[in-house]
């Protein structure tokens, strides 16, 4: 489509032209002529559209407005009006859990927030960012430089974004306590050490070195899941404190700093909210909160409630009336399902941030997070939160949302049917118990990583094998595979993205029931099929984790730093060097050098207990815990 924009001066021009990076549109003079005006703040429509007029009334509307014209083609009885719903919402980028985005990659799904009328943007940076005169503070993790962090700032401004910097005051600072220079603020591997004078100098290096960057006046200063704190270097010098008391001390300092340099803070609000329950349960629906709690938050501190859990509405409404007694704003951070291993899990997405949603308007919450956390090594790719991003802009500009809706602009932004997204779900989806899968369970990842002699998830899929056959997995993730492949080929874009899933259940075609064969024919002494596992199989299998290998390489490369991947080729470097390995131990009882195999001796154990009824999948998205259940480190 070409169009022609009248009544914008030439400095956002070049700023709409940016929507060429995701778009297929062309501004030029010859296109068909559009003449837009900016509405006034008083009045009640922040969009208007129809053939030949845009109209908006801050940047970020007018992008999303010429992408709902483009969208709407040759429609001449077009006529769009729209009020955003929630003021101030946007995507928690993580970038701390390996996967740091160049900066290229990060202009892209600017863009994208854009034109889905997203106004803000966070950055979740536990030390993946420079501080002046501290080298070690994101030492070989791919931190971006003060001037990476300004060049993200300035041109998400000129897009109507806000970047706002997303860090860490306390806790989940293990990568960076670990060296030497961080000896005397450290309580716990992972918490900084309350009290001391040193742990407020450094945090005020961070906070002054954010300010340099960005222009928000926002800052999240993190502060959750604090469960060591006092219980280490702390509890020595001091004796016991309640960590909360402890917690209340280090936030009213580091709230002053923020003060100072200009920032208004929240944080997330767990460490407040465990307090009201007997065991520390966060999603307590009984929690009292005490006044003492109430008066200890500072004024100036807004709260963020996170919850990407729960699919019933009311529970929502239950946890926001609780927290009416902190007499504070409220912020509610959703998430898009990209942390639960290496494929991203729609269906929980759209069923529990569809409820929350609802509510949050409802409510009438004014600002939303939409976290996309990266546990574990940050697997799954980035380019997977766009139909979950849609989801939350359909909200934000509907009353109601359907999910026709929600495809056609899919279809429009990504010339992808959200049908193809949600296909990556079946690498997960293996028993009819999850054709919904809203208890998020991984097989991808445990079976992927699962060693072949030990086993230790090969329980959960035996019932599977028994009742369904054996060909039944191998068949399903070939037949995946190939459609995977079939989108990949029909998407440029996306094409890398698809090749890596397609290869990855190319892998598991193989690998999801190979123990499970070896172990049948090594209990039954059937060296002969042993061989043939050998010979037709694990070499096989060799070949397609190579591929996968290389799938990943290319991709992360193109999108992401460096540092980092180094993680991904030690995790699936120890796949193929575990087969050959494997091929070592079955050669050898082939030939009858050896007469047992210690590792196919033991009875399988189911690794965790499950619904049976339902499905015997899990979730379990820890790597250290899958490849072995011997000590990888001490």
């Amino acid at each position: 489509m070409k169009l022609n924009l009248l009544g914008i001066d030439d400095q956002m021009q070049k700023e709409v032209f940016q929507i060429k990076r995701v778009l297929d549109i062309d501004f030029d003079i010859s296109g068909e002529t559009v003449y837009v005006y900016k509405l006034n703040e008083e009045d009640e429509l922040d969009i208007e559209v129809e053939r030949g007029i845009i109209k908006y009334k801050n940047k970020h509307h007018l992008f999303r407005a010429i992408s709902l014209y483009a969208q709407n083609e040759g429609d001449e009885k077009l006529r769009i009006k729209e009020k955003q719903k929630i003021k101030y919402i946007g995507p928690m980028i993580d970038v701390s859990r390996n996967c740091v985005y160049k900066v290229d990659k990060l202009k892209d799904i600017i863009v994208s927030l854009s034109i889905l009328g997203f106004n803000q943007m966070m950055l979740y940076t536990e030390d993946t960012y420079e501080i002046e005169n501290l080298p070690y503070f994101g030492y070989l993790r791919g931190k971006y430089s003060s001037y990476e962090l300004k060049e993200i700032d300035d041109f998400a401004e000129s897009l109507g974004i806000e970047v706002i910097p997303c860090i860490q005051t306390l806790a989940h600072l293990k990568q960076t306590l670990k060296w030497e220079y961080a000896k005397d603020i450290k309580d716990t591997e992972d918490v900084l050490l309350v009290g001391n004078k040193k742990t407020y100098d450094f945090i005020e290096t961070m906070i002054r070195s954010l300010r340099m960057c960005f222009k928000s006046n926002k800052i999240h200063i993190g502060m959750d899941e604090a469960f060591d704190l006092g219980r280490g270097r702390y509890l020595d010098q001091n004796g016991y404190t309640h960590h909360y008391k402890i917690m209340v001390e280090h936030l009213k300092e580091v709230c002053r700093i923020c003060d100072f340099y200009e920032f208004k803070p929240m944080m997330w609000d767990d460490m407040f909210f465990r307090t009201g329950s007997p065991n520390g349960f966060y999603y307590d629906q009984d929690a009292v909160i005490s006044e003492e709690v109430v008066n200890s938050i500072p004024e100036n501190l807004s709260l963020v409630y996170w919850d990407y859990y729960h699919k019933e509405s009311d529970i929502y409404r239950k946890f926001f009336e609780i927290r009416k007694v902190f007499d504070k704003k409220v912020i509610f951070a959703g998430g898009i399902w990209k942390w639960s291993g290496i494929v991203p899990c729609y269906d929980q997405t759209f069923k529990s941030m569809n409820e929350a949603m609802i509510v949050c308007k409802e409510k009438g919450i004014d600002e939303v997070i939409i976290t996309a956390w990266g546990d574990d090594g940050d697997e799954t790719p980035i380019d997977t939160i766009l139909p979950g991003l849609i989801l939350f802009s359909q909200h934000t500009y509907s009353d109601k949302v359907n999910m026709k809706c929600i495809s056609e602009k899919c279809k429009f932004i990504t010339k992808l049917n959200l049908e193809n997204f949600f296909e990556l779900q079946n690498l997960d989806k293996i028993e009819d118990g999850d054709s919904e899968n809203l208890r998020f369970v991984n097989p991808s990842k445990y079976l992927l990583y699962q060693d072949i002699l030990l086993g230790a998830f090969d329980k959960h899929i035996e019932k599977l094998v028994k009742d369904k056959g054996t060909k039944f997995l191998e068949l399903h993730y070939s037949n995946l595979s190939e459609k995977l492949l079939e989108i990949a080929d029909k998407n440029e874009v996306y094409y890398d993205m698809y090749k890596l899933y397609s290869d990855l259940a190319k892998v598991l075609s193989i690998k999801a029931t190979i123990g499970l064969k070896i172990r049948t024919f090594y209990k039954n002494k059937d060296r002969y099929k042993l061989k043939q596992i050998c010979e037709l199989e694990l070499k096989n299998l060799l070949i397609k984790i190579d591929n996968l290998q290389n799938s990943f390489r290319r991709l992360w490369y193109k999108e992401c730093k460096g540092q980092g991947f180094e993680v991904i080729d030690i995790r699936l470097g120890g796949v193929k060097s575990r087969v050959v390995s494997t091929l070592y131990r079955l050669e050898s009882y082939i030939r009858e050098d050896i007469d047992i195999i210690e590792e196919l001796e033991e009875d399988l154990l189911m690794y965790n207990c499950v619904n049976a009824e339902k499905s015997n999948q899990i979730n379990l998205n820890r790597y250290k815990d899958i490849a072995t259940q011997n000590i990888i480190s001490w």
